[in-house]
């Protein structure tokens, strides 16, 4: 007999497919790749390769700071680790629900459309895996005989994470549609060949056609599948290759081979480890003495444990490096508090959501990590810049909080003596130690941003050993969890990167420019316009994928516009924050609901006043650079 579990409807709504599936039966029949010990397997395989890639690096270390010389062959051993990381991870990802999509269109069509649209999805995401691993193995094959410069490996074997993670996406959109209605499987099935007929005959038409009508059909085609809910991954793989064949203007297999070269990328490396390490300290139950510690602070102020909320979060982002994992993380471990002092669970979502938008530019975030491997600005100069917008921002929402606690509940806690205070300090101090020794051993230059990420996650496993927090499935659980979010996010690293050199090749960025010119060459005038853009950008391709399409575009257009490129990635980073959390279609405002238990349309009432003053605040980011340059240049990294 099979039991229904009963959800809230508007979270019901929100849920990924195969999501649904469980929310209605209670559990999904043989595993989501069709059998548990595959999935099993399949994990343990990208654990494996966190796990190795992580001991690989810690040796590194030990040899440098031991005999002063780094070991040369772990930058190739990086590499296998960091592709099958992205590919098999991000694989495991697609049936497991786990891929960012847009669903604000699909949340409100009749509810019978639904599972013809789900059918349709997949059918797209199996042609669009099936046919990235036809156009790789050429590839594939004349990579037999190359050999790596060191550990002389077939250049094959580096490459074969990519074939086998389409392979598995292939196979899981065919379970996937194995378990859906036929009537609906069929429909789908001839919609999706319909589609793929209509491009494959549709060159023609674009052979007199002018650049601008080519871009402007692709972005059309890009638009539609995203509002459809197909994961905006294979949305960006997709587009980029109908605009290659389209045009005629490079080989289609520049796809594939494109997206094998994003995941690439030593400082990427630091990704799953500061996801790995903020997992061990959520799940471990570290972050709860923190949350104390800033309570015997600051929770006697006007608004009490909202203002904790805000400087908690401005800690934690220092420790997971993903925004979404913040208001996970925060949001759980101070529910308990919030709910015994009453405090309006739709003002808690508000605050949640606000506080996760102003961390968007805290260090180690792992926008700044990419940012910084895509653009010619350090990392260590992004991390500096970030500070300082970052804490405007949380004074910003910390006064809304303070002027809106009258009405909204949220009294202040009793003042804590000072013994109190010492004795949060003392129990938060190995905690709080981790974002700072992180920050401080990047800013240094004693190590490498993938070095600090990696003895953070060793900390991080210390940590939870020392509190006997952790039970004796940590490691397994935290890297389960790992896999998923990890090879999602550098999955759409990997499918932004031909995007975002298909929109070059495109002269997207040129366009930009002589849009602006034409409007009088106003440095004002082009903030204002990119900041409205990117915010409706992040609303559609999350802050992510906007970041890495956007950034290569828009960042030499603001240096021709006199605009301080630090000032000006600050300002992009929190604009897709402001976007990637803002209703209909910010994912991150769906999380802080389902974290606190409201529903969203309470939670919309009290966010609005926060998300306009957070806009404010951004234009006030955008007017004076000083906020974002002056501590780099205090540094030296930049001139005054």
């Amino acid at each position: 007999m099979e039991h229904t579990l009963a959800a809230p409807r508007d979270l019901e709504e929100t849920l990924p497919p195969d999501a649904e599936e469980i929310l209605h039966t209670g559990h999904v029949a043989s595993g989501w790749s069709g059998a548990k010990w595959l999935d099993r397997t399949l994990e343990w395989i990208v654990g494996a390769a966190i796990l190795a890639e992580l001991v690989v690096i810690l040796l590194n270390i030990t040899v440098r700071v031991i005999t002063g010389d780094s070991v040369l062959w772990t930058q190739e051993v990086s590499e296998i680790a960091l592709l099958t990381i992205a590919f098999m991870g991000g694989a495991i990802a697609y049936p497991k629900g786990a891929h960012m999509s847009v669903q604000a269109l699909i949340m409100r069509l009749p509810v019978k459309w639904k599972p013809y649209l789900a059918a349709l999805v997949d059918w797209l995401v199996f042609v669009m895996s099936a046919g990235a691993l036809a156009l790789f193995v050429p590839t594939l094959i004349q990579q037999i005989e190359e050999k790596t410069p060191i550990l002389q490996l077939p250049v094959f074997w580096v490459s074969m994470p990519f074939s086998l993670g389409m392979v598995l996406i292939a196979w899981f959109a065919l379970v996937k549609l194995w378990r859906q209605r036929r009537r609906a499987v069929l429909i789908a099935a001839a919609i999706a060949a319909a589609l793929v007929g209509v491009v494959l005959l549709a060159p023609p038409l674009f052979y007199y056609a002018s650049p601008n009508v080519l871009l402007g059909t692709v972005l059309a085609v890009l638009f539609i599948l995203l509002f459809l809910g197909l994961p905006i991954a294979f949305v960006l793989a997709l587009a980029s290759g109908i605009y290659l064949y389209l045009g005629g203007i490079s080989e289609v297999s520049a796809i594939p081979i494109g997206m094998a070269s994003g995941a690439k990328g030593f400082v990427l490396l630091a990704i799953p480890f500061f996801i790995l390490a903020g997992t061990v300290m959520n799940s471990a139950g570290l972050t709860l003495p923190l949350a104390k510690l800033v309570d015997a602070l600051i929770g006697h102020l006007r608004g009490g444990l909202l203002q904790v909320v805000v400087v908690t979060m401005y800690i934690f982002s220092g420790i997971s490096g993903s925004k979404v994992a913040d208001v996970a993380a925060v949001g759980t471990t101070m529910r308990g508090m919030l709910e015994e002092r009453k405090y309006p669970r739709g003002e808690v979502v508000a605050v949640l959501s606000a506080s996760a938008i102003m961390g968007e530019t805290i260090p180690p975030s792992i926008v700044l990590l990419v940012l910084g491997s895509i653009t010619t600005i350090s990392t260590t100069t992004l991390f500096l810049a970030g500070f300082v917008p970052a804490a405007f921002l949380a004074l910003v929402v910390m006064a809304l909080v303070f002027l809106r606690a009258r009405k909204q509940g949220g009294v202040g806690s009793p003042k804590a003596s000072w013994r109190a205070r010492g004795s949060a300090t003392f129990f938060a101090l190995p905690t709080l130690l981790l974002p700072v020794g992180m920050v401080a051993g990047i800013l240094s230059g004693f190590a490498t941003p993938t070095e600090v990420s990696s003895v953070a996650v060793a900390y991080a496993f210390v940590l939870a050993a020392a509190y006997r927090r952790g039970s004796k499935r940590l490691l397994g659980d935290t890297l389960r969890e790992t896999t998923t979010t990890a090879g999602m996010v550098l999955f759409i690293i990997a499918a932004a990167s031909p995007l975002a050199q298909t929109l070059a090749l495109a002269g997207v960025s040129q366009q930009i420019h002589d849009l602006m010119s034409s409007l009088g060459d106003s440095p004002i005038l082009f903030m204002l316009f990119t900041v409205i853009l990117l915010v409706i950008m992040g609303q559609l391709l999350e802050g992510l994928p906007a970041v890495l399409i956007f950034a290569p575009l828009l960042l030499p257009i603001a240096t021709d516009f006199g605009v301080n490129p630090v000032q000006y990635a600050m300002v992009l980073i929190i604009s897709m924050g402001i976007g990637s959390f803002a209703p209909p279609a910010g994912v991150g405002f769906y999380v802080a609901c389902a974290t606190a238990r409201e529903t969203v349309e309470n939670s919309l009432k009290h966010f609005w006043p926060y998300l306009l003053a957070l806009f404010v605040g951004l234009l006030v980011l955008a007017a004076v650079p000083w906020f974002s340059t002056f501590l780099p240049a205090l540094a030296g990294l930049i001139p005054f």
